[in-house]
């Protein structure tokens, strides 16, 4: 039973750090066209690469099995991805702020989570179904398999970690505030219902969930890490009585 329900654990430790960090991982890639703020790309790479770490690790010792790599079109992506990024920017988040904004209880938030809902219910389900698995079906590639590499792929990520956690470090103790906020609680309350954590500490924080991921999913007999469409889509299906395919 506990094993059925790590997903949850899992999502409610990721929004926790999400909420802490004030952090939302679309809005940290959008801001470094839309506001030149080129130290997001340090942020999300240290993301990557802490979780690339930790998961080659649990691979190379055999904790978890070697992934399965599944092919994907070069030109369904690209039109989706850039259709997610326009409503990423038009709703001021991803899914992921969207659910951190629907538990605030902010309307915004609400209405884009029904809004993506339904129109994946549409795209993926119903009306523009087979449109959808047409175009997913053109030109379809397989991803780089890093296991077939002539050495362990931990040697790329773990000097790249380090390199972006010396990098981060320097950051923060340039970029740390002088001021601080007057605080209404003190001790644990205030550190984890109050406090606004450094964005770095959230980012390595973030690559170890999502690596941790991996192994609480293969104790459940899935070969797989996090995903927010998919959970965010069975409620949905749940209350409609459909079923859809998973779109990651």
């Amino acid at each position: 039973m506990l094993l059925n329900i790590s997903g949850l654990f899992i999502g409610l430790l990721f929004g926790f750090l999400l909420k802490r960090g004030r952090f939302c991982p679309t809005g940290t890639i959008r801001d470094i066209y839309l506001e030149k703020k080129y130290y997001n790309a340090v942020l999300i790479l240290a993301i990557i690469a802490t979780e690339g770490l930790f998961y080659h690790i649990m691979v190379g010792s055999t904790v978890i099995p070697s992934p399965y790599f599944g092919c994907y079109s070069m030109v369904a992506v690209p039109i989706g991805g850039f259709i997610f990024g326009i409503g990423a920017v038009l709703t001021n988040g991803c899914v992921t702020s969207t659910l951190v904004k629907v538990g605030d209880g902010r309307i915004i938030g609400i209405l884009s989570l029904i809004v993506f809902a339904t129109t994946e219910y549409f795209t993926n389900k119903w009306i523009f179904k087979p449109f959808t698995q047409k175009v997913m079906g053109l030109q379809e590639v397989y991803d780089i398999d890093l296991f077939d590499m002539p050495f362990s792929p931990i040697l790329i990520f773990a000097p790249l970690a380090v390199l972006l956690y010396i990098i981060m470090f320097r950051h923060y103790r340039a970029h740390r505030p002088k001021y601080k906020l007057p605080q209404s609680y003190t001790g644990m309350r205030h550190v984890f219902c109050e406090k606004i954590w450094s964005r770095e500490v959230t980012v390595i924080l973030i690559g170890v969930l999502m690596a941790a991921a991996f192994y609480f999913s293969n104790l459940t007999g899935r070969n797989g890490g996090i995903s927010i469409s998919d959970p965010v889509l069975s409620w949905f299906n749940m209350i409609t009585g459909t079923h859809s395919e998973p779109i990651g």
